[in-house]
């Protein structure tokens, strides 16, 4: 009969462990940090119930050696077991130096990851042997997150030393380059040289927001900051919620090409110049790194799934886009739970996403219709839908606003004071500046939180038929923000 193959484990190292802890308290300080009994292999009951007694004393405050273990053994009814006190004088004699005290920690640690790990995957295999199993997709998704779980589960850090950080970030120092344009940016560039300004380019493991109200150009931004990137070699996985990946991939023809939207839908209109512009955009296209899901309501750990499996194909995949959050699925099974913990939990999720692959997470959401009853339009922070959480969780909010010329007030049967005549004029202003018209508008981007940044206004011109956002010109610019200006202090004055 075949000998049963035992769990991973190591007895000595866990001996070595005991052992150093017995002969020394500061060795139980460091050991009681990372190490808990579940790491010490089941069938060695005794080296578990020593740990237990030695961690009992220690919370405790009392005295650590050979007595006071025996004694706590002898209260805890687990002298039998433990061998004591012969076996504590073994364990003490077992360790010679504790040059190797942090090598035996290690050890017992990975040995019980690899303990765990191997027991996850024989309970999924049970799972699958001797329950029903309804819907795979969610089969996969659940065991994938207890293999997560287990492989996710790492030792406690340690402080790291003053010295040891000023060194990383001298390293660090003596290879940043003087910031003079897109390609200096510490993150990912976005594309839009102001943008990149405020925040540096999105960093790795942050949340970025971008919100705006329906058909101001949501996703048009993120197709285009995703494009932005990949044509920068930045590896990009972009999730299509609302759109099947032929129509996004249009889009982008679309921008890249200058041909219009329409034109490319149809065929109405379409030169042979044109015709080449797009033969010779889809082949540029091509070679980017765009990885596009258009899964119809995507589950969340779906998308966690996937994401992390392109991470592991692309290492230096640079952005990750999902439009939008709010048509994220969980798989809570609780009826009664309110959308807005639905959402906590997608928004807790990427957040810890960008955190674990160090990629940066960009998710569109919608705005609230608060905003539209505002006077002047503006959105702010608490028009974000559904959540509060998502606010709080995000590093960066990115809203967009259109610069209309209606005038709200008469619209809404009021006349319209002195200072809203100005701010009309100052709009009308801007729009001439950019020569804003029925198919291109001046859309700024309203910085509403950066978390490693400046808040500020990037006003982008959006051109809708192209599908694309573009940089005002240096001197559009300077006019629009002299504008702006000019603007703020006619509002500021009705205070």
């Amino acid at each position: 009969m075949a000998k049963e193959k035992q769990l991973p484990h190591n007895t000595e190292a866990e001996k070595a462990v005991l052992g150093a802890m017995i002969r020394s308290s500061s060795k139980v300080s460091e050991a009681v940090a990372k190490l808990d009994v579940d790491d010490f292999y089941p069938e060695n009951e005794n080296h578990r119930v020593i740990f237990s007694a030695i961690y009992r004393l220690y919370n405790r405050g009392d005295a650590i050696d050979p007595q006071t273990i025996t004694n706590e053994l002898i209260n805890s009814k687990d002298l039998e077991v433990s061998g004591a006190p012969e076996y504590l004088m073994e364990l003490a004699d077992a360790i010679v130096t504790f040059e190797n005290f942090d090598s035996y920690v290690k050890i017992v640690q990975d040995q019980a990851i690899l303990r765990r790990f191997l027991v996850t995957l024989d309970d999924i295999s049970k799972t699958y042997y001797t329950k029903d199993i309804n819907e795979i997709s969610d089969f996969l998704s659940q065991s994938e997150k207890k293999i997560t779980e287990v492989t996710e589960k790492r030792r406690i850090g340690d402080f790291q030393k003053a010295d040891f950080v000023a060194g990383k970030l001298s390293e660090e120092l003596a290879n940043l380059k003087t910031a003079t344009s897109d390609d200096t940016v510490t993150g990912t560039p976005t594309g839009f040289t102001k943008l990149n300004i405020l925040t540096h380019g999105f960093q790795p493991g942050e949340l970025i927001i971008l919100a705006a109200r329906p058909g101001v150009g949501k996703t048009a931004l993120s197709l285009n900051l995703a494009y932005n990137a990949a044509a920068r070699d930045v590896p990009v996985a972009y999730f299509s919620l609302e759109m099947p990946s032929t129509m996004l991939f249009k889009r982008l023809v679309s921008a890249d090409a200058g041909v219009k939207f329409d034109s490319l839908i149809t065929g109405f209109g379409l030169t042979p110049n044109a015709r080449l512009n797009l033969q010779q955009s889809c082949e540029r296209l091509a070679q980017r790194k765009i990885y596009i899901d258009d899964t119809s309501g995507i589950k969340l750990l779906d998308l966690v799934a996937k994401c992390r499996k392109l991470k592991a194909q692309e290492p230096d995949l640079g952005l990750i886009v999902v439009d939008y959050i709010g048509l994220v699925t969980t798989t809570s099974k609780t009826k009664s739970e309110s959308r807005q913990l639905e959402v906590q939990m997608i928004s807790q999720t990427l957040k810890k996403l960008a955190l674990d692959l160090k990629v940066p997470v960009l998710g569109v959401a919608q705005l609230n219709r608060n905003v539209e009853m505002r006077q002047g339009g503006e959105p702010q922070l608490s028009d974000l839908r559904e959540s509060g959480s998502i606010e709080q969780d995000a590093d960066i909010v990115l809203m967009l606003h259109e610069t209309k010329l209606e005038d709200a007030a008469e619209q809404n049967g009021k006349k319209p004071n002195v200072f809203e005549k100005q701010d009309q004029a100052v709009r009308e202003a801007q729009a001439k500046v950019v020569k804003a018209n029925d198919d291109t508008k001046l859309v700024t981007i309203l910085v509403r939180k950066n978390r490693s940044g400046k808040q500020g206004r990037v006003p982008l011109l959006f051109r809708k038929d192209y599908c694309r956002f573009d940089s005002l010109s240096e001197e559009a610019d300077r006019q629009i923000s002299a504008l702006e200006a000019e603007r703020v202090n006619y509002m500021g004055n009705q205070d």
